[in-house]
């Protein structure tokens, strides 16, 4: 099994290398059979210097530089399109994830199609994060007749099925959007709790990116409940 671990960084100088050095450590023993792709995401400090010394210091880092500001689910599938690896997973740059976490997850790799994490001590972030959080999760549980603890955790995919799959969300929704297109067409996961580090981070709040969230919402319902719901039913089936 092969791994690649994406590390996207947006004015990151500051924890970039620590997220970095931790992704490392979760790597240990797994020979050559790994890679780590950063992406620097147009950032206005020198993030993009920083992950290229890393990359200088290190054959198994690549560095993407994005000269035009993208959204979070752009990013994303800019790394899942240069991954090379078995398995692909983020590891955010922000470096607000441990790497004992990310070690967990990919030990648990190809033990089902899907890995996905879940907060277990949300009560670091403030309250309306925690509100909004799980009015998120209620409602596309909801939508989409799940049982998921957390849409927007870090997960680990086999490459082969991101590289073939559409994703419209540019923005926060894109984890949503990749989990339940691969959940509603059979794929089997296994979740696992990990504990976060404080943060102040805001941005998901700003109207752009709410409004986005609830187009991508709208856009998924429709994709996946009306325009193509024998689609994903029959390949369910073919699954079980």
């Amino acid at each position: 099994m092969s791994i690649t671990v994406f590390i996207p960084a947006f004015n990151e100088e500051k924890n970039l290398a620590n997220a970095t050095r931790g992704a490392l450590n979760a790597l240990e023993g797994y020979g050559d059979d790994y890679e780590i792709i950063i992406l620097n995401a147009c950032s206005s400090d020198n993030t993009g210097k920083v992950a290229e010394e890393l990359a200088a210091a290190n054959p198994k880092i690549r560095v993407i530089q994005q000269t035009q500001w993208a959204g979070l689910g752009t990013n994303y599938m800019a790394g899942v399109k240069a991954a090379r690896m078995d398995y692909f997973v983020m590891f955010p740059g922000d470096n607000e994830n441990s790497w004992q976490s990310l070690a967990q997850a990919i030990a648990l790799a190809g033990k089902t199609d899907i890995i996905i994490s879940y907060t277990t001590n949300m009560e670091v972030r403030a309250w309306h994060r925690r509100v909004i959080s799980d009015s998120f999760v209620w409602l596309l549980n909801h939508l989409f007749m799940l049982n998921l603890r957390y849409y927007n955790g870090n997960a680990v995919y086999p490459t082969r099925l991101l590289k073939r799959l559409e994703v419209k969300s540019q923005d926060f929704a894109y984890n949503a959007e990749i989990l339940i297109k691969l959940i509603k067409s059979g794929c089997s996961y296994t979740e696992f709790g990990i504990q976060i580090k404080p943060t102040n981070k805001t941005a998901i709040f700003n109207i752009k990116n709410i409004i986005g969230v609830i187009r991508t919402i709208a856009l998924l319902f429709y994709d996946v409940r009306i325009r193509h719901r024998d689609q994903y039913q029959q390949a369910g089936a073919a699954r079980v």
